[in-house]
């Protein structure tokens, strides 16, 4: 999954009673990624998307329950969650493929060809793609389902205060050592401020996922370029959110979600957000100076939020 991870765990009782090796963790994380892999050439992913058109492939319980969920919210989201949209953000440049500087309408709509969900064939242990091209990136679920399962783990050997982190995305089961919620913090999506927090939500038996667009942009001509990119336009998303953060049971859920506010911007990523139940964090672009890689923001939640933020929020 190219990136850390991290777990805090205490025991309330000193009952000595989570027990976790390093070993488990390890061979945990190198088999999901084995599965879910696209930098791999062997993953049982890479495989998938290397198969023609019109095959059936058979696929493992794990691949299989992750393109199950980013099906149900492709169809939630009306197609604005879409794990086979990789060929545009190759194309925007930004993806392992060198893209071009202002994609024509014509390229854009030979990528679009090979994009969507509706253009492969899933019956819940096997799927079928209707082009060859067609190309499946799980990148927006895949380390939110690593937490899911590390927590699980986690809770079958015996710990009930623990705190799993990978990437950002994290799971929290109990209390702190202090006693209290987990506490998280949210970051100014400043890329000149890494690290200084916008504010710090108190969770517990909870997971939380963060997405932004302030660390990956380009400029072209000076016009500030996202990498969110929105499936139903093929072009980068016109929103002015900068940071969408989502609270759910499951990590892999939340990690989607917060996507999908991405693409939707403010009002509408608020609105689904309360539609489907989830509290939802987004700070948005208020300006665009002269300089293009600094803005003025703002922040917005639902009302399943509030009750995590502190209480001045």
């Amino acid at each position: 999954m190219g990136t850390m991870y991290a777990i805090q765990w205490h025991d309330v009782k000193n009952s000595q009673s989570c027990q976790v090796k390093q070993v488990e963790v390890a061979d945990l994380l190198l088999q999901i990624n084995a599965a879910m892999s696209t930098y791999l050439p062997d993953s049982e992913l890479s495989r998938v998307n290397q198969t023609g058109a019109g095959v059936w492939v058979d696929l493992s319980p794990e691949l299989a329950e992750v393109i199950s969920v980013a099906q149900k919210i492709w169809q939630q989201s009306a197609g604005a969650f879409d794990v086979t949209v990789g060929p545009l953000v190759n194309l925007w440049g930004f993806g392992p493929d060198t893209g071009v500087i202002r994609p024509s309408l014509a390229q854009q709509q030979r990528a679009g060809e090979y994009v969507g969900m509706d253009k492969l064939e899933f019956n819940g242990s096997r799927l079928r793609k209707q082009h060859a091209d067609l190309y499946i990136d799980l990148s927006a679920l895949a380390k939110g389902y690593a937490v899911d399962r590390l927590a699980q783990l986690m809770s079958q050997r015996g710990c009930e205060q623990f705190m799993v982190d990978i990437g950002g995305e994290i799971r929290t089961k109990g209390i702190n050592r202090h006693g209290k919620p987990w506490q998280i913090g949210v970051e100014v999506p400043d890329s000149n401020q890494l690290g200084t927090l916008q504010t710090v939500l108190a969770l517990s038996d909870l997971s939380i996922a963060t997405s932004g667009d302030y660390r990956n942009f380009r400029l072209v001509d000076g016009v500030r370029v996202d990498h969110v990119i929105d499936p139903r336009t093929r072009m980068p998303a016109a929103s002015t959110v900068v940071s969408a953060t989502v609270l759910h049971p499951s990590t892999m859920w939340a990690d989607a979600y917060a996507t999908v506010l991405m693409v939707l911007g403010v009002e509408e990523g608020l609105a689904f957000a309360s539609e489907q139940g989830f509290p939802a964090y987004v700070m948005y672009r208020t300006s665009t100076p002269d300089d293009a890689q600094t803005f003025g923001f703002a922040a917005r939640y639902n009302k399943q939020m509030a009750g995590y933020l502190p209480a001045e929020e």
